[in-house]
């Protein structure tokens, strides 16, 4: 009987296993394509995405308008936080939060 010179079973390898340094780097490339995916995606809809406020003594619309919404026009601005929050009117109360929408 002829015996192969690789053995009886040359077929049956065990899976080759990374080395320690060959996971290390695929573990940081994956978390770092994670951070760049998350980063993405956190930048991307910080745009559209509303914020909130707590109404403090003393606060008006006009005021709080005119602090989130630099440079643009103030009576849109109320008329958005109005609407986005279901207020009748620029009347507001302390402790209250409001929506601001997204510039």
């Amino acid at each position: 009987m002829i015996q192969d010179s690789l053995g009886p079973n040359r077929f049956s390898r065990k899976p080759d296993r990374l080395s320690r340094p060959k996971r290390l780097a695929l573990v940081v490339a994956s978390a770092a394509a994670g951070l760049v995916v998350v980063g993405g995606v956190a930048y991307a809809g910080s745009s559209t995405t509303n914020a909130r406020v707590v109404v403090h003594a003393g606060d008006t619309l006009w005021g709080i308008a005119a602090s989130h919404y630099p440079g643009s026009n103030i009576e849109q601005s109320i008329s958005q936080i109005e609407s986005a929050n279901h207020l009748s009117g620029a009347s507001i109360r302390p402790g209250e939060t409001l929506t601001l929408p997204a510039p």
